[in-house]
């Protein structure tokens, strides 16, 4: 019971981070579609654009916290591997499958816990930015928490399938 419960959570988070990748893509692409834009206008017809600059950095921050999982997720993250490497086939697991996202975890919860604290007072007041358009940052300070979030779920499923793959092993070899 609980293992179909776990790979249709795992599935489920799978689908959700291939999502967020997917759009993260596709707002890159939107910012260098800006971006060309705004340096076009500048400098072929002498009239700068002031929103294009703006837009492409909201697109940069949503885009970077909406691939974070799914970068997590296909393990594709950055690591120290001139430490790992140098451990016995076996620690290298736990390290890679426990320890390290375990200690992730104890980093990204209260990121999402105080990003949502932070999130929800931009929306509750109207935070708006500093520059001439003014537009709300409580939508796309959102994003941080919920990407966080998803973060966490999958950090915690990896650490459950490398406990999970440990108890295994030592079924194996106690056998």
């Amino acid at each position: 019971m609980f293992k179909k419960v776990a790979q249709t959570l795992d599935r489920i988070i799978e689908r959700v981070s291939y999502v967020f990748v997917y759009i993260s893509g596709v707002m890159a692409l939107l910012m260098a579609c800006l971006a060309t834009y705004g340096v076009i206008r500048r400098y072929a017809f002498n009239d700068p654009e002031k929103y294009s600059y703006e837009i492409s950095i909201m697109f940069l921050l949503v885009g970077v916290v909406l691939a974070l999982p799914y970068i997590q997720r296909v393990e594709r993250n950055i690591r120290v591997d001139f430490i790992v490497n140098r451990l016995p086939a076996g620690a290298q697991v736990v390290m890679l499958e426990i320890v390290f996202p375990l200690l992730a975890l104890f980093y990204i919860v209260p990121l999402t816990w105080k990003s949502w604290e932070n999130s929800w007072y931009a929306l509750q007041v109207g935070e708006r930015s500093y520059s001439s358009w003014a537009p709300l940052v409580g939508p796309i300070k959102v994003m941080v928490p919920i990407c966080a979030g998803l973060l966490c779920l999958v950090l915690l499923a990896q650490f459950c399938r490398g406990v999970n793959s440990l108890v295994q092993r030592r079924k194996k070899l106690g056998q």
